[in-house]
């Protein structure tokens, strides 16, 4: 029973093994190409499929004591397989059915060795004798063998004794047999690999014999003649597509080699220039060869050699300088429209093909524009370029990715048609220029509105619109106005069809290719209108433009075109201010008439009025400021040409006072800037003054006489330029300042406070020039007074009115000038100011008391708790007061002029009376106000006084006037003393809450 079951599994085995063998070849032949697959001993392939289908053999019954395992590995095959030949003897059976059956060479390893599997690294000395002696010497001897094929046809060319033996026709034959010889020693050494080990032997063998069967049927075609064209065609594509195969079988090496002799082939067996149809023939056959390879092998790098070298001899064959021919010419162009488009589709599909088709196509044309100016620029040439435009547009709508082709080619075309194709002819100019044209604006257009388009588009779209006129400008100087205008606004036409398409898109309100396209068609507008006027209109063209922009952009509701339009207006200001000085003199306020009145009022009032438009219209803050900038000095220069000088300035101030008060009924932020504008306008105007009162002003610091006659302004002029303006602006700003910002409500005060101020002072010192004349030392105390008080009295009424803030600013300058320049600089008691000859009955008293009644009102008018002011207000009266009695005392015995030398007796003795005499009364008027500060001023007095008496009037005094001073400096002590008490008794029990007593 074990024999039988025994005997069953071993004939199971045998026929799985005889099945299985031929199934493990062809598995092994499919995987393993180029390298053979042919069908081996059953024992070479049984391993693998011992390990495949081992678990497919039946098991043995149970009681056999057979026990199934796990399949085994390839690793394992020889084993399985003795184990499985190692059953017990059949029972009758011959010897030689039992013997045991071959064992099977390790396949994996031989595999692993003929597929070049990585193997563990060698040391350095194996490497180096493995690359220089097994390597490279194949390679060199497949490159020396492909080189000998070249050089017997080339020393077939030669004169010698290899010459006169053999025939042409016997040269070309034996190069041919050379070459198939070759590849049938390729063959061979492919078939039998299992001797050869090495397959690199049969790459380099292929490789030469295409080489040389490549030269020896170029020769035979050009140099000997012994086929024509047709047959070398047919012959070239037979040996092509042969080293098409072959690469396909043999790999990389053959069609590396393969490439290096094709196209090295031409250049080693002579030149072809007298046969440019032929070679370049021959070449395109060559390369599409090995594109096929490439394509067929996923091996890009072939691909792009192959092209860079046709592309080489392209440009080989343009810059030879040789003279083509109807014939050659077609066939150079057909070659390049091959390498540049064909090719690259063809060859190679992979996640760089796009990259290789770009830079293809960008050689291709640029190859095409050096045709072209090697040929002359002919009509045939012209076509050839106009072509591989056509054909990169294809590419583009094909491929999106693709569209820097389309970039490259219209660069090309416009260096093409600029200066450097000489002398074109207008009717040819405009063929090959219109078709260029279409070529790249009819695309550009149709998906210029299309997602995921970017700006280049737009970018080559404008230009191409701005080239139509500027390239016929430059090739064609002598054009008609006409003519150039026309052109311009055919330009303009196409930026409106792109305009038109993309009015329905809803993303171009939030697309700024929209504003860019509308700036282009007024720019070319513009252009169209400009050569058609004189220079002079310049400004009239471009804000005719930005006004038509503006309205356009109003009717799209589109903000960046409104931006242009700002754009455009200000370049019409600068095309003014450009042509000024070649159309006109200069005209401005000072205007005196010089025949181009009209002229100048058109180009400022076309400015103004596109910028009133801009400025009212413009959805856009920024643009409308632009506008309200433009209108107001447009309105102004407009008007200069025909106001007189003086009257200008005021008209100036009631234009920016009505834009003030119609704040109150229009978005003040439309009309601020404007009426910013013409109150710089105003301080223009006003600067000379400004500089020459500011001079004086400084001067006055440091004592020096203000001169009003340094300030270059009558009264009139003082009153047109100045105060009017500076009282408009004010009464604008008191009835709508409101509408303003508080910043800029109150700068805008503070200014036309200031001028008014200055207006003001000058006016009054013009005025006190010509009634008191400018004798300083006799009228300056009353000039200085009357100013303080004038200015003193328009803060009362400001407080009246209940303007607190400018009533205290207007009280606390008058204060301030009257203390500084009348009491500290020109005090009459140390500066020579006549004060009036009559006691009492002079100027002293209002020269004080105005000091002191602005001080007094400052801390009368102080509605800010956190300002203290009241005791500095006390001190500043105490000063007053005791400046006062002092100037009063030397009035009386020294008349109207204070300054003058000496003290008498009498004088010196009141002035120490008239220190205790002020002493007393700070302290009556400190008891009476509780205030401290009095009664200490009243001390500091006292102190003054003793010491004056001790030290300078008992040392000048005799008799009873010394005895006199002491008895009276003595009751005074007293009584002060007794006054003190009196008020500091109660003080004192009421910080210690004692009862009073009796002094």
């Amino acid at each position: 029973m074990r024999l039988k079951a025994s005997e069953k599994n071993l004939q199971t085995l045998s026929r799985r093994l005889a099945q299985l063998e031929k199934e493990v070849a062809d598995r092994l032949t499919a995987q393993s190409r180029p390298t053979r697959s042919m069908a081996r001993p059953w024992s070479h392939n049984v391993a693998a499929k011992i390990s495949v289908d081992q678990a497919s053999i039946p098991e043995a019954p149970s009681d056999s004591g057979v026990q199934p395992s796990d399949p085994p590995s390839l690793a394992d095959a020889p084993t399985a397989v003795a184990a499985a030949t190692s059953l017990p003897p059949v029972v009758g059976a011959s010897e030689e059915q039992i013997a045991p059956a071959p064992t099977a060479p390790p396949l994996a390893a031989k595999t692993a060795a003929k597929h070049g599997d990585a193997a563990p690294a060698q040391p350095l000395v194996n490497r180096f004798e493995n690359l220089f002696g097994r390597t490279l010497p194949i390679w060199a001897g497949g490159l020396t063998l492909a080189i000998a094929g070249l050089l017997i046809v080339r020393y077939a060319i030669d004169a010698g004794f290899f010459a006169q033996i053999f025939t042409p026709t016997v040269q070309i034959f034996v190069g041919a047999i050379f070459g198939a010889g070759l590849i049938g020693a390729a063959e061979y050494a492919w078939r039998n690999d299992d001797k050869v080990r090495d397959p690199r032997i049969a790459q380099a063998l292929s490789g030469a014999g295409i080489s040389t069967l490549y030269t020896a049927i170029l020769v035979a075609a050009n140099v000997y003649g012994l086929i024509g064209q047709g047959a070398a065609f047919i012959l070239l594509a037979i040996v092509t597509a042969s080293a098409m195969g072959l690469a396909m079988r043999f790999g990389l090496p053959t069609a590396i080699l393969s490439l290096i002799a094709g196209l090295s082939a031409p250049a080693l067996v002579g030149s072809l220039e007298d046969n440019i149809p032929i070679l370049t023939l021959y070449l395109a056959v060559t390369i599409a060869g090995l594109a096929g390879v490439s394509r067929g092998k996923m091996w890009p790098w072939l691909a792009l050699a192959a092209l860079v070298g046709g592309m080489g001899w392209g440009l080989w064959i343009i810059a030879a300088g040789t003279a083509l021919d109807m014939m050659s010419s077609v066939s150079v162009g057909l070659f390049i429209l091959l390498l540049a488009v064909a090719f690259p589709m063809f060859a190679y599909h992979g996640p760089r093909s796009a990259a290789v088709q770009v830079v293809a196509a960008g050689i291709g044309a640029l190859q095409l524009g050096l045709f072209v100016t090697a040929g002359g620029f002919s009509l045939l040439h012209w076509s050839f370029f106009v072509l591989i435009a056509a054909a990169g547009q294809w590419l583009i709508w094909r491929d999106r990715s693709l569209s820097i082709i389309g970039s490259i080619s219209l660069l090309l075309s416009w260096a093409l048609l600029s200066p450097l194709w000489p002398d074109p002819s207008p009717f040819w100019f405009a063929i090959i220029g219109g078709a260029l044209l279409m070529l790249h604006a009819v695309p550009l257009v149709a998906r210029l509105w299309t997602v995921g388009e970017g700006w280049r588009s737009t970018v080559e779209y404008c230009l191409i619109g701005l080239s139509i006129p500027l390239l016929s400008k430059m090739q064609f100087d002598a054009i008609s106005d006409a003519g150039l205008a026309l052109l311009a606004m055919g330009g303009a036409g196409l930026m409106g069809v792109a305009l038109w398409r993309g009015w329905a898109v809803d993303e171009r309100h939030h697309d700024a290719r929209f504003a860019v396209i509308t700036g282009t068609a007024g720019l070319l507008a513009a252009l169209a209108m400009g050569v058609l006027t004189p220079l002079w209109m310049l400004p009239l063209v471009m804000a005719l433009v930005a006004a038509g922009v503006m309205i356009f952009a109003s009717l799209a509701r589109d903000p960046r075109t409104e931006r242009v339009s700002g754009i455009f207006l200000i370049m019409a200001l600068a095309g003014l201010l450009a042509t000024q000085a070649d159309s006109m003199t200069a005209s401005g306020p000072f205007y005196a008439g010089n025949g181009h009145m009209l002229q100048s009022m058109l180009r400022w009032g076309a400015l103004a009025a596109a910028g009133l438009l801009l400025m009212l219209r413009a959805g856009t803050m920024a643009v409308s400021r632009v506008g309200q900038i433009i209108a107001a000095a447009g309105l102004y220069f407009t008007c200069s040409e025909v106001v007189p000088a003086p009257f200008i300035a005021l008209l100036c101030a009631l234009g920016g006072a009505a834009l003030l008060v119609s704040s109150r009924r229009y978005r003040p932020e439309r009309l601020m800037t404007a009426a910013l504008v013409f109150a710089l306008i105003n301080l223009a105007w006003a600067s000379k003054s400004i500089s020459a009162w500011g001079g004086e002003a400084a001067s006055s610091l440091v004592a020096v006489p203000f001169d009003i006659r340094a300030i270059p302004l009558s009264l009139g002029d003082a009153v047109q330029i100045l105060l009017l303006p500076s009282a408009v602006y004010a009464a604008a700003l008191v009835y709508c300042g409101d509408r303003l910002a508080w910043i800029n409500r109150i700068g805008a005060m503070a200014l036309a406070g200031v001028m008014g101020s200055m207006a003001l002072h000058i006016c009054y010192r013009w005025i006190f020039l010509s009634v008191m004349g400018d004798e300083f030392v006799t009228s300056g105390v009353l000039q200085r007074m009357i100013w303080s008080g004038l200015v003193m009295a328009v803060g009362w009424w400001l407080y009246r009115r209940g303007h607190v803030a400018a009533a205290m600013a207007a009280t606390a300058a008058a204060t301030v000038y009257s203390l500084f320049y009348s009491l500290v600089l020109h005090n009459p008691l140390w500066a020579d100011q006549a004060v009036g000859v009559w006691p009492l009955v002079n100027l002293l008293l209002p020269l004080y008391g105005l000091a002191g009644w602005g001080v007094w009102q400052l801390v009368r008018m102080n509605p800010w708790p956190w300002l203290k002011v009241e005791r500095a207000g006390q001190i500043i009266t105490m000063l007053l007061v005791s400046g006062f009695a002092w100037s009063v005392l030397r009035q009386i015995f020294h008349g109207s002029l204070l300054t003058q030398s000496g003290v008498t007796g009498p004088e010196n003795i009141l002035r120490s009376v008239l220190l205790v005499a002020l002493a007393i009364g700070f302290l009556l008027w400190g008891i009476r106000r509780q205030a401290h500060d009095w009664r200490i001023a009243s001390l500091i007095l006292m102190i003054g006084a003793v010491g004056k008496v001790f030290l300078f009037d008992a040392s000048g005094l005799e008799g009873l006037a010394r005895i006199a001073s002491f008895i009276v400096l003595g009751f005074s002590l007293i009584g002060i003393g007794w006054l003190y008490s009196r008020q500091l008794a109660p003080d004192q029990a009421r910080r210690d809450g004692e009862p009073i007593g009796e002094l």
